[in-house]
C-alpha cells in the first residue's frame, strides 16, 4: 500500500513540472513566424504573429500578446490578417494572427482633422 502511494505521489509530481510544456502547445498565445504572404497594403511598422486557440484566447488576450512582441514598450497593434492553414503553429493553437506593431504616443492623440 505504501508503495503505491509513493508511485502515485511520484506521478502526480512529474504531471506537475510537465504542466509548463503542455501549456506552451495548450495554453495562452504565443509567438510565430510572420507568414511571408502578407496583403499587398500594410501599414507602416513591423509586423508580429501569434498562435492562438479560438476557444480559450479573447481577441484582448491575443493583442496583449503580440504587444508583447512589438520591439518598442508601451506600443499599441493594429490587426492586420490571419490563418489557419499551413502555418508553424503548434496543433492545439492552429490559429495564426498577424498585427503590426505601432509606435507609442507621446501625448495625448491628435484630433482628427475636419
Amino acid at each position: 500500500m505504501r508503495v503505491a502511494v509513493h508511485i502515485l505521489a511520484l506521478l502526480l509530481l512529474t504531471g506537475a513540472a510537465g504542466c509548463d510544456r503542455i501549456n506552451r502547445f495548450a495554453g495562452g498565445p504565443s509567438r510565430t513566424s510572420v507568414p511571408l504572404n502578407l496583403p499587398p497594403y500594410q501599414p507602416p511598422g513591423k509586423p508580429v504573429a501569434v498562435c492562438y486557440n479560438k476557444d480559450t484566447a479573447t481577441a484582448e488576450t491575443i493583442a496583449a500578446a503580440a504587444r508583447e512582441l512589438c520591439p518598442e514598450l508601451g506600443s499599441s497593434v493594429e490587426y492586420l490578417t490571419g490563418d489557419l492553414h499551413i502555418n508553424d503553429c503548434p496543433l492545439l493553437k492552429k490559429r495564426r494572427a498577424v498585427y503590426i506593431c505601432r509606435e507609442p504616443r507621446s501625448g495625448p492623440p491628435s484630433a482628427a482633422p475636419r
